[in-house]
């Protein structure tokens, strides 16, 4: 779950959406295959996004397009996030069409370390995990500004939608949960008590996501259990890009956000259907 400043983030998805250009080989109502466990054909790296692990030497050499330089590889056909070539920085995996009204699937893995979890925060709502690393996440962004977190719940990480918004509600200033997800699903709620509900995550296992979002209304389900049934409708005349079509990505796990812990996300069985 990282924390951008709309404008830039913004910036960053419409200059992808520019270079990918609309969805145009993925008819209405057929899956296409985004990921046929052989190779990332079908994705590029997302413009002026990325980040790279705390401490680590600054990129050298011009930004690469290519994944299996930005730090994405396959490995038993699998997709698995890695460390990024000598002088480039990690990148987040974006197709390479454009998609508005769509239903998208892919089965994910993370990475888990530590032991001693809290949602709780601090008086500057940092976390309070003793151990850093529960902390460790990751995300599938699509449209221009929806994040399907991909955490874990006990560190207050749900696998929940998060939008970057300066309301009431938000923490850190600007992120808000759409909906807690695996958390129970409430919408605009955060550090709700969790162990009310059923845990739907598997622990260093598969795990499959499903992501409807036609028109206003966004679903997603987990382990083929609905998680989040929302409407969202943007007003903001900064948020009007928010309603086009966009590239759909996995975002490169944050190491700063989790002490600097160099876990991965795998993701396999990747495929998307336009709506």
């Amino acid at each position: 779950m990282r924390t951008f400043r709309l404008p830039m983030f913004a910036a960053a998805v419409a200059a992808a959406t520019l270079a990918a250009g609309p969805s145009l080989s993925a008819q209405a109502g057929q899956w296409k295959v985004l990921f046929d466990g052989k190779d990332l054909s079908q994705f590029t790296i997302l413009a002026g996004g990325g980040g790279g692990r705390r401490g680590a030497p600054a990129p050298t050499a011009p930004p690469s397009a290519n994944p299996t330089d930005r730090g994405w590889k396959v490995e038993t056909g699998v997709i698995t996030s890695t460390a990024p070539a000598e002088g480039q920085r990690s990148g987040s995996l974006a197709t390479k069409d454009s998609y508005k009204d769509f239903e998208f699937e892919t089965e994910f893995m993370l990475a888990e370390s530590g032991t001693r979890c809290t949602p709780k925060l601090g008086p500057k709502q940092e976390n309070l995990s003793e151990d850093r690393p529960c902390t460790f996440n990751s995300g599938i962004y699509f449209r221009n500004g929806y994040q399907l977190n991909l955490g874990r719940r006990e560190a207050g990480e749900y696998i929940g939608v998060v939008v970057h918004r300066q309301l009431p509600e938000a923490i850190r200033g600007n992120v808000d949960w759409l909906s807690t997800g695996d958390c129970g699903g409430r919408n605009h709620v955060y550090l709700q008590d969790c162990d009310q509900f059923a845990k739907l995550r598997k622990v260093n296992d598969w795990n499959k996501i499903r992501i409807r979002f036609q028109g206003t209304r966004l679903q997603v389900w987990l382990n083929d259990v609905q998680i989040t049934d929302v409407t969202d409708d943007p007003t903001d005349p900064a948020e009007a890009s928010w309603k086009d079509a966009a590239p759909i990505w996995f975002q490169t796990p944050p190491a700063g956000e989790s002490g600097g812990f160099a876990g991965y996300i795998k993701h396999r069985n990747v495929r998307v259907r336009a709506l």
